[in-house]
């Protein structure tokens, strides 16, 4: 699993979570995942889109469709 860092699109709070192959679909890329900010003052769900070294490549506020996965940040 890697650990990235990144900001979330609600709250632009800096956020980190863990993603490996195994959390995206690797047919395609940019891949999505949904990222839950797990933080009182946000909770938001926002769609992160990864390439195939698991950089996020660009982020949407919306929860776009085609991840298979929803990960939690890390506190």
């Amino acid at each position: 699993m890697v650990l990235r860092f990144n900001s979330c699109p609600h709250c632009n709070a800096r956020i980190m979570f863990r993603v490996s192959l195994e959390d995206i679909d690797t047919s395609k890329y940019p891949a999505p995942v949904y990222i839950l900010h797990d933080d009182d003052s946000c909770g938001k769900i926002s769609t992160f889109f990864l390439d195939s070294l698991l950089r996020v490549s660009y982020k949407e506020v919306e929860k776009k469709p085609g991840a298979i996965k929803t990960i939690k940040t890390i506190k």
